[in-house]
């Protein structure tokens, strides 16, 4: 994928590594419940219907997301009922990390984090080739 590609398309979390992120987020809950359940039956229903409900949240937010490369910026939009918009301009990445777990390898997605001066930017599970051509845009020298 080249720099004209990716300028021109908007990076989405696509339906399996949306899967693989409410996995990963269901996965505290389900080690948690038993020991919820065992204090009594109605605490651990109770908690497992907040922890499901947090869990189809992360599920809308992943939906709503979309990530877009501009000559000057990146810019990353998220959320529905609040919606967030970061943007980063490319000169200020100072450091690129991609992320790939056995999971996310299957549903060919990575995890995508972006350093610059005062703070990070975490792009979950986006494409893998999408993902690999952006990090070598933002990690390349400036002409």
């Amino acid at each position: 994928m080249t720099e004209y590609e990716l300028l021109r398309t908007a990076l989405i979390i696509p339906p399996r590594a949306r899967s693989v992120l409410c996995f990963w987020a269901a996965l505290p809950g389900v080690v948690c419940a038993p020991f919820i359940f065992w204090q009594s039956l109605h605490a651990g229903i109770l908690f497992c219907l907040l922890w499901a409900g947090a869990v189809f949240a992360l599920r809308i937010r992943t939906c709503s997301f979309t990530a877009a490369l501009s000559p000057r910026n990146l810019t990353v939009h998220a959320g529905v009922a609040f919606p967030v918009t970061r943007q980063i301009p490319r000169r200020a990445v100072t450091g690129v990390h991609l992320l790939r777990t056995p999971l996310l390898w299957l549903a060919g997605a990575s995890v995508l984090v972006i350093r610059c001066p005062g703070g990070h930017l975490l792009l979950p599970g986006v494409p893998a080739v999408q993902a690999d051509a952006l990090a070598a845009i933002l990690t390349e020298e400036p002409s």
